[in-house]
């Protein structure tokens, strides 16, 4: 059987191949006549991004089929066909790549084709370096290039320094020992040997400008003395005397030489001039040894010391320290001051005493901050407009009703400006939202019904599309009323991503938001966080507090409660004077800002307000009494008049916490007809 098997296998095989060879007679071609292929090589396309990737495509005359010997080690190439191609990532350097071909007959043939692999140079290499602001030995280095694999960095100031590597979108800090000019060199690197470099002198030096506070081992505090000259005379000591006005560990040693000229002192050189562009103060901490001693403190310019500006002030404690304040806002805006000197106990020869003196700087007496009130003669009230807006601290053109103060500010929304047109203020001090979330302000439209935008601003925050802070809070309220005033209240927590832990240092305000520009203008006031509080004697916006009398028996004056225009009121009429008691309960008003009644008239022509105030041992004639009387001149008659005191106007009261009687008179005396209502103290 197995014989039998082995024949028929032997037969098909047999013909197979003369059918094979049938059917190469029948194409007529003789594939065994066919020559091995010629000419082989490959193209090469090399990306230009360093990656070292390269396409190859095997060409050849008389093969169907290719193969890829990379020639750097790694597997051949699966076959190719006519016209294919294949990647191939290479590390730079120089190979022979070997392409081999196969025709139809199964016949091959091989070529080589050199290929040179060489990373593209990094382009366009850009290097920064930034300054630590508040280290002047310290500074930062970030670098970009197109086609660079990383960065090394040398700083310069060591010998065989090894670099310190940088990625691309990192920034690498360095810190100097000493002052001096380093060349820092930044070489960007590619894949392989091609290399970019980038190199810039800096200067580090330190500086002495103000503040000054003596704690650096590094700047340069000599002080020079004079009358007699000293050089060096001004030794650096340990704080002999800390306080809570000075702990600071260093300050400055002056003796005033036995016998020395009146006019003796010691001076400085800074190495910038003063910025009094927004603080025109200098305050410094003093320790003297007696109190009333006069210190003359004085700012030159370093070209021409009679480009000058002084200020002088007295001590006011002995053997302790205090900060003395020197007003500079006489000073030349237009001169650079550049020297500051010191004049202990001007005007008398010296008896070898010594002061200390420590952390000169510039300060504004007070801060731009909430409350606003635009009362202050110290502060600029630095309004910017945008939009074809504009802001500025004006007199109050309608001091009536709850604003009669004599500032406030104006925002005119000029004809045409865009809809969104409004002003703003930076702050000095973030927004203190421990009284409340709630932002109270007094506005004055001359149109009813107009959208009021109060914005919230940290100006830390990184800047959004349109390049304004990306952090703020936001709440719109319209006005009610026109042609007067009123206060709005700016619930924050209505705005969802309010958090009163974020440092809100920038306020703005829109006016008519949302509408184009009419050249109207918009007047504001009295900004302020948390609720009003309110003590009440007779009003319905609080409940009221108990009142002894509301006539006392010296009054001169009819009197009765009654209602009146829809209201209800007090009416005294026949009057000439009105004492109203709170004698039992005497009222601390200590924490509010102002009086408030409203008064209405058919024929005084004199209406006057005075506040009593019983002193702290509460008696009446106790010897600490104080008293002041408001004269109101030709009220409006006929209508409702709104009086809103601010209680800096009561300038006789000496004490705000015992106010025991309110006393109204009017002229013509005994004759005077008035209705009273809601009267109280607010804040």
């Amino acid at each position: 059987m197995k014989n039998i098997l082995k024949t028929i296998f032997i037969f098909f095989i047999a013909f197979a191949v003369i059918g094979c060879d049938m059917d190469d007679d029948n194409l007529g071609v003789d594939l065994e006549s066919l020559s091995a292929p010629e000419n082989l090589g490959a193209t090469f396309q090399i990306t230009q991004d360093n990656t070292g990737l390269v396409t190859i495509t095997p060409t050849g005359e008389g093969a169907t089929l290719f193969s890829v010997d990379f020639g750097d080690g790694s597997p051949t190439s699966d076959d190719l066909k006519a016209g294919e191609s294949v990647e191939h990532i290479y590390a730079e350097g120089n190979y022979d790549v070997v392409v081999t071909g196969k025709n139809l007959s199964g016949k091959t043939a091989q070529g080589i084709q050199p290929l040179t692999v060489s990373f593209r140079a990094p382009e366009n290499l850009k290097v920064t370096i930034e300054r630590d602001p508040e280290d002047n030995y310290s500074i930062s280095v970030s670098a970009e290039a197109d086609f660079a694999a990383m960065f090394q960095v040398y700083f310069g100031d060591a010998v065989d320094e090894e670099p310190t590597p940088l990625m691309p979108g990192e920034t690498v800090s360095h810190s100097y020992e000493t002052i001096g000019t380093y060349n820092i060199r930044v070489v960007a690197l590619s894949g392989g040997e091609a290399t970019t470099e980038f190199t810039q002198e800096v200067v580090i030096s330190d500086p002495l400008f103000l503040p000054i506070d003596f704690e650096s081992e590094k700047l340069d505090y000599t002080f020079i003395n004079f009358g007699p000259d000293v050089v060096d005379g001004v030794p650096i000591i340990d704080n002999p005397d800390p306080n809570n006005v000075n702990p600071s560990s260093k300050v400055a040693e002056y003796t005033k030489p036995v016998n020395s000229e009146v006019w003796a002192g010691t001076t400085i050189a800074l190495d910038e001039p003063i910025d009094f562009s927004t603080e025109r103060y200098i305050q410094v901490d003093v320790w003297s040894p007696t109190a009333g001693t006069p210190v003359l403190f004085k700012v030159e310019n370093l070209a021409d010391n009679s480009l000058s500006a002084e200020f002088s002030t007295t001590t006011t404690v002995s053997e302790d320290w205090e900060t003395l304040t020197f007003d500079l806002n006489s000073i030349d805006p237009a001169v650079e001051y550049g020297r500051i000197v010191l004049f202990f106990n001007f005007g008398t020869p010296g008896n070898g005493e010594t002061y200390y003196f420590d952390n000169i700087r510039t300060t504004k007496l007070e801060l731009v901050k909430l409350p606003l009130t635009f009362e202050s003669e110290n502060l600029n009230y630095g309004w910017n407009g945008f939009g074809g807006a504009s802001g500025a601290v004006v007199v109050n053109p309608d001091q009536s009703g709850i604003n009669t103060s004599a500032n406030v500010t104006e925002l005119n929304k000029s004809s045409g400006a865009q809809t969104w047109a409004g002003i703003i203020l930076g702050l000095d001090e973030p927004v203190d939202f421990s009284a409340g979330t709630t932002v109270k302000m007094k506005v004055w439209s001359p149109k009813k019904g107009a959208s009021i935008l109060f914005k919230l601003e940290d100006s830390s925050s990184s800047p959004d599309n349109n390049g304004n802070p990306s952090i703020v809070a936001e709440v719109f309220v319209n006005t009610t009323t026109s042609g007067e005033w009123e206060e709005l209240s700016f619930d924050l927590t209505t705005f969802e991503a309010f958090d009163p832990s974020i440092n809100y240092d920038n306020l703005v305000i829109f006016y008519d938001f949302g509408n184009p520009g009419e050249g109207t203008t918009f007047y504001f006031d009295d900004i302020k966080v948390g609720d009003t509080e309110y003590i009440s004697l007779f009003s319905d916006i609080a409940d009221d507090v108990t009142v002894d009398t509301w006539r006392t028996d010296w009054s001169v004056s009819d009197y009765e409660e009654v209602s009146f225009d829809g209201r209800v009121t007090k009416h005294y009429y026949n009057l000439n004077y009105v004492g109203i008691e709170t004698v039992t309960n005497q009222l601390d008003v200590s924490s509010m800002t102002h009086f408030h009644t409203e008064i209405w008239t058919d024929n005084a022509t004199t209406f006057r307000v005075k506040l009593v105030d019983f002193g702290p041992d509460g008696a009446w004639q106790g010897g600490d009494d104080s008293e002041h009387e408001i004269v109101i001149d030709n009220p409006a008659q006929n209508e409702w008049v709104s009086l809103d005191i601010p209680l800096s106007a009561f300038e006789n009261l000496t004490n705000f916490a015992n106010i025991s009687q309110l006393i109204y008179s009017a002229a013509p005396a005994g004759e005077a007809n008035v209705y009273i209502s809601n009267v109280y103290f607010h804040n």
